[in-house]
């Protein structure tokens, strides 16, 4: 008599109670021998799923990678834009993320936000001057907390050359916080430009060596101690100025890259949703001036989309190289990885370059997450699902079976890498400031530098599966809130059927005026998210 048991993989796991159960009904049939080797089949079960429920030597590893203003302009998410071998190949065996959402669209409140798990009103942090207290708890603390060796390198925090409150977050007495420096090009700044560099004159070239070089340390360090790992980078680019070697421009044929359908502000949108961020100029220096109602021309479009998708590519090949010391340190299997960035981009969507915009583009962001016991279910699916960047940290807290953490906004939405299909948030919610805006018919300027008691006003912004809301509100200079009782400006924007394949079929009108119901429903939601907020 012979019982197939069939491959019990890494991949098909049998919940614990029912291999407690199985186990027993063995014993009883074939007696101590077969009892045996059920228990090395469901010991082996156990190992293929790791988890800091069962010590410290136990928990999975996490490779958790970030770049700065890449939008999700790749192939695996159905656009054929930037060329991206390696993110494609990983997003083969990770989950999707077709509607992730940052919580502020520009570098350092944005990083302050979903590093701790806060959102920019809990602890006012809108600006670039501004920090969240240094006790708060951040994803990289946490897991140094429960027992982690944790590496920091590059552009994960904005401030200190992201080492901002290093030795409480990383393992500094390991290896020191790897800072991130600023690019050049002959013509250009991180306000704009680009140029064909030698691999050696960029940052990002020696971050991918010295992340493969921390990288190898923890990989040596865990099989040696059995300690987990937390190996944490975070790239500088596709962040102008557009650096990138000659082969990665040699990828694309610039004359047949695609440019933006709609380049004029969106009918009806109030001028007070408009900003003027990036210096659109040629790698000889010549700059293009452009506005709500004249975009550059077509062929400069394409100059500066070539520049970007390049960069993307040269984050794409660096990735490839860090995956490639994972998997022959033999830790592939044990080994949860992330990408995503740290907000959208416009390329000339509705008239605007850059970030700094409550417009869909700029919030939403590229998130892949690869938990390889849940390749089965997750691997090289998508998940509509609404999540947000403020999600992550307690996300990755559940995956690698540590408490959830105390104090944060976000939402743990580990379930989807079970089941794809499944929802999370009914809403995602995003703000941006305006400084120097005379009143809602005057386009905004940027707030980097502002103290926050300068902010004219806040534009409050919702997502939910089938419409984008804003309004702008004025700001109190004193209180440092939203004057609620004010007049506001409002943008609606419909999202039906927005799969996250196309950049340039929504949020081309404003039709607030024509939906007036759906204007007031979501407008009570958002007031009741941020007054709670």
């Amino acid at each position: 008599f012979f019982l197939s048991l069939g491959p019990l993989d890494q991949q098909s796991r049998l919940h614990p109670s029912s291999v407690s159960s199985f186990v027993t009904m063995l014993a009883g049939l074939f007696g101590s021998g077969l009892l045996a080797l059920a228990v090395l089949a469901g010991s082996a079960q156990a190992a293929a799923a790791p988890s800091c429920a069962d010590g410290l030597k136990s928990c999975p590893n996490i490779l958790y990678f970030v770049s700065d203003d890449m939008r999700s302009d790749w192939g695996a998410y159905g656009l054929d834009a930037a060329i991206t071998p390696n993110l494609d190949k990983l997003a083969k065996t990770s989950l999707l993320f077709e509607h992730t959402y940052c919580q502020i669209s520009v570098c350092a409140p944005s990083r302050m936000s979903f590093m701790t798990s806060r959102r920019p009103d809990t602890f006012q942090v809108w600006n670039f001057i501004d920090t969240v207290p240094t006790n708060t708890s951040s994803t990289p603390g946490y897991f140094k907390n429960h027992g982690y060796l944790t590496l920091g390198l590059g552009k994960t925090f904005h401030q200190d050359s992201g080492a901002w409150n290093a030795d409480q977050y990383w393992s500094t007495d390991k290896l020191p916080y790897y800072p991130y420096g600023v690019g050049k090009c002959p013509h250009g700044g991180q306000g704009g430009g680009h140029c064909v560099q030698k691999d050696e004159q960029i940052y990002d070239y020696h971050l991918r060596n010295k992340t493969m070089e921390y990288l190898q340390v923890a990989i040596d360090n865990r099989k040696e101690t059995g300690q987990p790992f937390y190996v944490q980078a975070g790239f500088r680019k596709p962040h102008a100025p557009w650096q990138a070697p000659q082969r990665m421009y040699d990828l694309y044929d610039q004359s047949k890259i695609a440019i933006a359908k709609h380049k004029v502000l969106p009918k009806n949108a109030p001028l007070i949703s408009w900003s003027n961020q990036l210096s659109v100029r040629l790698e000889n220096g010549t700059s293009f001036p452009y506005s709500p109602t004249s975009p550059v021309p077509d062929w400069v479009m394409q100059d500066q989309r070539h520049a970007y998708y390049a960069s993307i590519s040269y984050v794409d090949e660096h990735v490839g190289y860090i995956l490639d010391v994972l998997e022959k340190g033999g830790m592939t299997d044990n080994t949860i990885i992330i990408f995503h960035a740290d907000h959208g981009y416009h390329l000339g969507e509705h008239g605007e370059w850059e970030k700094k915009s409550n417009f869909d583009l700029v919030v939403r962001v590229p998130m892949l997450i690869k938990v390889p016991w849940k390749v089965s279910k997750s691997g090289g699916k998508k998940t509509a699902a609404l999540t947000e960047l403020v999600d992550v940290f307690p996300t990755l807290a559940s995956l690698a079976g540590l408490p959830a953490p105390p104090g944060v906004d976000g939402t743990d939405v580990g379930h989807l890498l079970d089941n794809p299909s499944g929802d999370a948030l009914k809403a995602s919610f995003h703000q941006y400031p305006a400084c120097k805006t005379p009143d809602f018919n005057h386009t905004r300027q940027a707030c980097n530098q502002s103290p926050k008691q300068t902010f004219d006003y806040m534009g409050y912004s919702m997502r939910t599966k089938e419409w984008r809301y804003t309004a702008w509100y004025p700001w109190n200079k004193t209180t440092l809130k939203a004057e609620w009782d004010a007049d506001y400006a409002p943008e609606l924007y419909g999202h039906t059927g927005d799969d996250s394949t196309s950049m340039d079929s929504f949020e081309n009108e404003n039709v607030v005026a024509a939906n007036p119901t759906v204007a007031k429903n979501l407008h009570a939601q958002l007031l009741a998210f941020f007054q709670k907020h």
